[in-house]
């Protein structure tokens, strides 16, 4: 959150997630039978190499 927002106080701890979730639907749309996004808990998101 530091290094996107300048102010990350003023972000709400959701934001990424919403932002994520919609990633994922929209990626979907092109291949519904995977999810390219991983989910490392307590550390962040990262895109599988091959999706």
């Amino acid at each position: 959150m530091n290094s996107v927002w300048e102010e990350p106080e003023a972000a709400m701890e959701r934001t990424v997630d919403a932002h994520i979730k919609s990633l994922r639907a929209k990626m979907k749309a092109v291949k519904p039978e995977i999810d390219p996004i991983e989910t490392h808990r307590g550390m962040g998101f990262a895109l599988k190499e091959r999706w």
